[in-house]
């Protein structure tokens, strides 16, 4: 693993310092923008501002490191009549010449974005959204590991009608972001034919979560995905079941079907937790991380069924303390029975006030290793 570029340790701890003041001087000014009601008497601006090192060191290559600094500048008109828009500008700005590209457009370049432009419309107890925005769903999400999340554009629209139940439809044309294959621009999703979601949440039971949807991509894939947890305490346990048909004559295997178990257990200042997953064929994460259970850091189990690989299994064990104010350290091992394992060590501190700081080192084995640090300050 390469430590820090020296440059970039001493930008990141003079400007650090400026923030924590700033951050503490207006203690009380803080408003996510995902907070925001939909019934406001006047606009509301929110952001954030965000640096990032990454440092890539494949066993077989040369080591890339990238550094950028930006974040997002978003703001929330008034509702009128239960009308309201919202509009969001995403930035990433090369800090060094960094070949590493992994924060920025598709030809290794800084670039800005307005990442979300909607019209909301709120009727009784339904939502409506039309335009570029935030959407998370097990397999299409923000996935926001790297300097600018994935955003979608198209319709969406929530509902509460049924007792304890939030139930969604969307179509969704383009994307852009991290995860899309042109980050810097919307690109059509699945050509031109998009994608339609319809999820349903349910959280009538105490202690219980439920959640199922089904993606449609026609001439692509469609995707099935089942979820239940259930939080007792410093206990939780779930399951999760997916089934995808492949549609697409260049995509490897029929598809597949997904299993997953998970628990933790909290003992003191420790959090012990582990997963298992198994596929029979192949599967993929769709429009985000994915939604399995022994994701790792950077791999997951459709990244290696993708590649000719079929019928895998993926075992996760995890370790997290909080014995130290703020502080978070955790350890996360995950083994695939057909791909590179990977352990992920993780520090993360949490300075208030919206602010945070983020450490990853991930130990890919045979592939090499990785090193991601992210700072964050909401306001």
């Amino acid at each position: 693993m390469k430590v820090f570029h020296r440059q970039l340790l001493v930008a990141w701890i003079v400007l650090i310092n400026m923030l924590f003041s700033v951050a503490f001087a207006f203690e009380n000014t803080e408003k996510p923008a995902q907070e925001v009601s939909s019934e406001t008497s006047e606009g509301v601006f929110s952001g954030l501002f965000r640096m990032g090192y990454i440092s890539i060191n494949p066993n077989n290559a040369e080591s890339a490191q990238g550094s950028a600094i930006g974040g997002e500048l978003s703001y929330s008109s008034a509702s009128w009549n239960g009308i309201s828009a919202t509009g969001s500008l995403y930035t990433t700005q090369k800090l060094f010449n960094d070949p590493n590209g992994g924060f920025f457009s598709s030809e290794g370049e800084s670039y800005s974005i307005l990442g979300q432009a909607y019209a909301q419309v709120n009727l009784a107890s339904t939502e409506i959204k039309i335009g570029r925005f935030a959407f998370d769903s097990p397999h299409a999400g923000t996935d926001d590991v790297r300097m600018i999340p994935n955003t979608f554009s198209g319709i969406l629209v929530s509902n509460t009608d049924l007792t304890d139940t939030t139930v969604y439809l969307a179509h969704l044309d383009q994307w852009a972001g991290a995860g899309a294959y042109q980050p810097e621009e919307f690109t059509d999703l699945n050509n031109s034919d998009g994608v339609n979601v319809v999820g349903v949440v349910y959280q009538g039971f105490d202690d219980v979560a439920l959640q199922s949807w089904y993606y449609n991509a026609s001439n692509l894939y469609n995707l099935f995905y089942l979820e239940a947890m259930v939080d007792k305490g410093d206990f939780s346990f779930g399951g999760q079941y997916g089934k995808q048909s492949n549609k697409s004559a260049v995509r490897v295997g029929s598809g597949g079907e997904l299993f997953g178990i998970k628990a933790s257990y909290n003992i003191n200042d420790f959090k012990l937790s582990g997963a298992y997953n198994y596929v029979s064929g192949t599967v993929v994460k769709g429009f985000s991380g994915g939604p399995f259970f022994t994701n790792a850091a950077d791999h997951t189990i459709a990244d290696h069924t993708i590649a000719d690989v079929v019928d895998q299994r993926a075992l996760a064990l995890g370790i997290d303390y909080v014995g130290i104010d703020n502080v978070t350290i955790g350890l996360l091992n995950v083994a695939f029975d057909k791909g590179a394992d990977e352990l992920d060590l993780f520090i993360s501190y949490d300075f208030g006030n919206a602010m945070t700081f983020d450490f990853i080192y991930h130990n890919i084995h045979e592939d090499g290793d990785l090193v991601l640090a992210m700072f964050n300050l909401g306001f």
